[in-house]
């Protein structure tokens, strides 16, 4: 497993990009379906998944600039890694387990891996979007939402999970958190009958992915998982209660400002997903 991380980590954001420009077009008023489907699901779940993967390894494999970074890998496998790493990312089923993005680079980056290396995926990532005829502004899109990437790609700068303290301070964080939030009359009620234990340590798992850590987190996506809550009752109100929880949680952690922010913005883009828009 391990001889097949290297790579899967550097085009991973890229492959992403490519799948959420091309599913972003709206469908006819006739067809929108009463629930919002997964971006998994918008895009073509299994099928549109292996043929972006397909496509942008062709391309990768004939580029002599990065190519090498591919000798004596079991290309069926990495294929294979990949599309279970973006089938997950998407809202899909989680069959996917490998490490954080920064150390999944570190031996490649230690072999040479540099910026030349990272504008050629980006000339791979824009010849793959022209070949699935995006429009030309959601290139423009995707490429600067890559390029925010560069610096983790490179080893430049730690996740957020290493910056809070890693798996302690995840831990520690989320028993604070739930001892919050059971204590919150506005959404307390929502955890009656649930095993706590059980809920700490799904809730942690998917944290340290979340925040950049390894990912040992399975279980179903965001929007198949709450929707039992939806149908509660769950809605902004208790959605902002929760971040009001998580906030006071860093808050009480001593954990920096800045990192806090960073944290939220990672919750607030869940929003739609949990309360299932």
């Amino acid at each position: 497993m391990m001889d097949m991380l290297p790579v899967l980590f550097v085009f991973s954001p890229f492959l992403i990009l490519v799948l959420m420009v091309v599913g972003s077009g709206e469908p006819p008023a006739d067809k929108v379906p009463a629930k919002p489907a997964s971006l998994y699901e918008q895009i073509g779940g299994e099928a549109a998944v292996n043929a972006a993967v397909d496509l942008f390894y062709r391309k990768v494999l004939s580029d002599n600039r990065i190519k090498h970074f591919f000798d004596g890998l079991d290309m069926a496998k990495q294929a294979a890694k990949q599309k279970a790493f973006l089938t997950m990312a998407l809202g899909g089923p989680n069959k996917y387990t490998g490490e954080d993005m920064r150390k999944g680079h570190a031996h490649l980056v230690a072999k040479g891996l540099n910026n030349s290396h990272f504008d050629a995926v980006m000339e791979n990532l824009g010849a793959t979007l022209t070949e699935l005829k995006v429009p030309a502004h959601l290139i423009a899109q995707a490429a600067a939402i890559a390029e925010s990437t560069r610096k983790d790609v490179l080893a430049g700068e730690p996740s957020l999970f290493e910056k809070i303290g890693g798996a302690p301070a995840v831990n520690a964080a989320v028993d604070i958190f739930y001892r919050k939030v059971l204590a919150d009359n506005r959404i307390k009620h929502f955890f009656d009958g649930v095993d706590m234990a059980k809920q700490a340590t799904k809730q942690k798992a998917f944290l340290t992915l979340a925040m950049g850590g390894p990912n040992n987190y399975s279980g179903e996506d965001m929007r198949k998982g709450h929707a039992h809550l939806v149908a509660k009752g769950l809605n902004d109100s208790h959605f902002d209660a929760v971040m009001e929880n998580l906030g006071a949680t860093l808050t009480e952690l001593k954990v920096p400002g800045e990192l806090i922010a960073q944290a939220a913005a990672i919750a607030e883009s869940t929003r739609k997903d949990v309360l299932g828009r």
